[in-house]
This record gives C-alpha cells, structure tokens and sequence, in this order.
C-alpha cells in the first residue's frame, strides 16, 4: 500500500512540473555530425544556437528554427574552435 502511495505522489509531481526550458527541448532534434561532436548550446536574443566542433578544431554552427522545430547549418569556421 506503501508503494501504491508513494507512484501516486510521484506521478503527481511529475505531472505538475513546468515545461523544461526552450534549449532543453530543441536538443530532442539535433542531429549528430558525423566527425563533430556538441561544443555548447546557446540561447542568444530570441534564437537557439549550437556549436560543433572537429578534431581538426574546424566549428559549425546550427540554428535552431522554432516553427519546423529543425536545425540549420550555418557559419562554418577553419580553425574556430582552436584557442
């Protein structure tokens, strides 16, 4: 009875949280580089952006479109991501 209790609870919390934030939710679309992986996601102004990276140090960057709810390729740098 115990148990039953506390699923209950459980399920009731989890149904009362709020909406993960707008960044949390586009990364459910973002699709894998082949050759890069995620350097950072970035919320700037009204606009989603993300940025890959290379072994080489070459960046890419995407942004996100809310009303398809799919991401862009977009500035390609040689050498961006290299400090």
């Amino acid at each position: 009875m115990m148990i039953r209790n506390l699923i209950l609870v459980f399920f009731i919390l989890a149904s009362c949280a709020p909406n993960p934030p707008r960044w949390v939710q586009s990364l459910e679309t973002l699709p894998k580089i082949e050759g890069f992986i995620v350097a950072g996601v970035y919320s700037m102004k009204d606009n989603i952006y993300a940025q890959h990276c290379d072994n080489a140090g070459n960046k890419l960057w995407m942004k996100y479109s809310e009303e398809s709810k799919t991401w862009k390729s977009g500035k390609y740098e040689t050498g961006g991501c290299v400090e």
